[in-house]
């Protein structure tokens, strides 16, 4: 019997080198910074590493992991995505959704007729907005918004949305 493939969530992108010891420039792509601690792990090329040292110049963690404590071991890492598995993200309370469920959902409208597919979630100061790549017209900017989306459906990977005046034009 195939064993099933562990999902994996990226937390971090590696974008440099910082020093001489192997520390490595993180952005994140986390709401929770405490990922990134002095003895926790997390997965680089899906491999578990410790996470040997955490620092915060100008606010963004610079990490050194095991295994990496040079500054040549740690060139090898820039441009990789530092990844937790899938299951150790909490459970969200209804109605809010990890970005990685929503990305690639076929949306279409309160009477079926198909939209697209949401290509990326943009974060703004008052609600996020998706973005739904459609075929032969330009992307669509969907408020998310309770007006505005009826269903999502994570397993199933579809949204309905109410085309609200001037939504889709």
């Amino acid at each position: 019997m195939a064993r099933a493939r562990r999902k994996k969530v990226a937390v971090g992108a590696i974008n440099g080198i910082w020093g001489v010891r192997g520390h490595v420039k993180v952005t994140l792509m986390t709401s929770n910074p405490d990922r990134f601690q002095p003895g926790v792990t997390l997965l680089l090329h899906g491999i578990p590493r410790k996470v040997l040292d955490v620092q915060w110049p100008r606010g963004y963690p610079v990490v050194l992991f095991r295994g990496f404590e040079d500054r040549d071991a740690a060139e090898s890492l820039i441009g990789e995505l530092i990844e937790i598995p899938e299951s150790e993200l909490p459970t969200l309370p209804e109605g809010e959704y990890y970005t990685h469920d929503l990305v690639g959902m076929a949306v279409e409208t309160s009477e079926g007729a198909p939209i697209g597919t949401l290509t990326e979630v943009l974060r703004t100061g008052s609600n996020d907005v998706y973005v739904v790549k459609r075929e032969g017209a330009k992307d669509v900017l969907v408020p998310a918004i309770p007006d505005v989306i009826l269903s999502v459906d994570v397993p199933g990977k579809r949204m309905v949305i109410e085309a609200i005046t001037g939504l889709l034009e």
